[in-house]
């Protein structure tokens, strides 16, 4: 996922959280390398002219 290890390991209370717990909240994240990719590809059609350039 790009996360370090363990990072999920602890809640915002210092307790710490089950792994089926961390699991199942995990599986709904987006993996940080694959978000990076698609916002550098906005970011570069936005400082390029704008998505209504090829309109």
């Amino acid at each position: 996922m790009g996360l370090p290890e363990g990072w999920t390991k602890y809640g915002a209370d210092g307790e710490e959280i089950l792994s089926s717990h961390r699991y199942r909240a995990l599986g709904n994240a987006i993996a940080l390398p694959c978000a990076e990719y698609i916002m550098a590809g906005i970011a570069e059609a936005l400082t390029k002219g704008g998505a209504n350039d090829g309109i």
